[in-house]
């Protein structure tokens, strides 16, 4: 079971957001903003974890540990993403009870707490350091283990620069290595801001497929649409979040950020939930194009009904005023002659009178038709 020894505050490095928050810029050698919500620290299974609580419910785990050392890259690899997820899983009871604290002490603060039931963390990858210092990099199993180590990654030449001293450091692709004691702390900030990123985006884009799936597969159109909008405002924000933290970041940090999410491909991810946010709507714009042919037909419908009923109307109030004007005379006394005209309409048919009204609405109806179509 885990230990909880600090609860940090919410900007993450002592900071303040409020009305007393330093003025942007003044300071230089570090960041003027923290874009986390809170850090939670706690000893658990012989290493310590630092869980650094993010928007879109994200969290980045930082565990330090140490292993015996191995020159097998492979198996050393391996060992520690399984002592890193035990130690998540293990401390991650003690973090949802945290979190039950912080949610009931904050009810109207603008935070929301929506699943704090126990339950297995979703663990998404887990990266893994190296720190070889300058004397480990002299000896040959050391250097054979930073370059099996580097191997795979987006740079293998890393290796050889570090064991020449020309690096300080190597973060391309899950395993990385640092010199200098010193770097760990800037180089670990910077790939948690930039896992945060990332897991945030892919999470956007998640909810994206979701949408398309209901979208395209039978769902309906209200609930595409809800999923859609909501994941297209959060990927927006998201977006939008990352730019807007990059300027407050220090110009060392930003451009190891910028750097490892190059390596990663992260614009090819943000235009695939842009491409994404596409497809869902041209798929909801065609369903609204559908929805309103309905709702034409359904309108024509209704006006051919009524114009029907109108015209109908129409003939027979024509019949019975007609013929009650030639049966009493007396309704027409300031007229010097009997009207021509209801005199003709008096002495048609019912039943032919009815036709006629028939055939005027249809004709009525083509010619709306004919007027619509062009």
């Amino acid at each position: 079971m885990a230990r909880v020894t600090a609860i940090l505050d919410p900007s993450g490095n002592g900071g303040s957001t409020g009305p007393t928050a330093q003025a942007d810029y003044e300071v230089i050698e570090r960041d003027t903003r923290d874009i986390r919500l809170f850090t939670w620290q706690a000893d658990a299974d012989g290493a310590t974890l630092r869980l650094h609580v993010f928007p879109n419910s994200v969290g980045i785990a930082e565990a330090h540990f140490s292993l015996p050392f191995s020159t097998d890259a492979a198996a050393l690899a391996k060992t520690a993403q399984e002592k890193a997820r035990a130690v998540i899983k293990s401390a991650y009871p003690a973090f949802l009870a945290e979190l039950r604290t912080v949610a009931a002490a904050s009810a109207q603060s603008c935070l929301r707490f929506e699943d704090l039931q126990d339950h297995e963390p979703k663990i998404y990858w887990t990266s893994r350091f190296i720190h070889a210092d300058d004397d480990a990099l002299r000896r040959k199993d050391w250097q054979e283990l930073v370059s099996k180590w580097l191997e795979h990654t987006y740079r293998p030449s890393d290796a050889g620069e570090l064991i020449a001293g020309k690096r300080a450091f190597s973060m391309t692709w899950l395993n990385y290595v640092v010199r200098h004691a010193a770097d760990l702390p800037a180089c670990t900030d910077s790939m948690v801001l930039a896992q945060y990123y990332y897991t945030a985006q892919d999470s956007c884009n998640a909810q994206l497929k979701e949408a398309i799936d209901v979208a395209y597969n039978g769902g309906r159109v209200s609930d595409a649409e809800k999923k859609l909008a909501h994941s297209r405002v959060t990927t927006r924000l998201h977006q939008i979040d990352y730019h807007e933290h990059l300027k407050y970041l220090s110009r060392r940090k930003r451009e190891m950020v910028e750097d490892i999410l190059e390596c990663w491909n992260f614009d090819d991810i943000v235009k695939n939930g842009q491409r994404m946010i596409e497809v869902c709507s041209a798929r909801l714009e065609e369903a609204e194009n559908r929805r309103r042919e309905r709702s034409s037909v359904l309108t024509d419908l209704l006006l051919v009904t009524l114009s029907f009923f109108a015209v109908f109307e129409l003939s027979l109030y024509l019949t019975e005023f007609s013929r009650e004007m030639m049966s009493r005379p007396a309704l027409d006394y300031n007229d010097e002659n009997t009207s021509i005209f209801l005199r003709f309409i008096a002495e048609i048919d019912a039943d032919v009178m009815f036709s006629l009204g028939f055939g005027l609405t249809l004709v009525l109806v083509l010619l709306y038709r004919h007027a619509k179509r062009r």
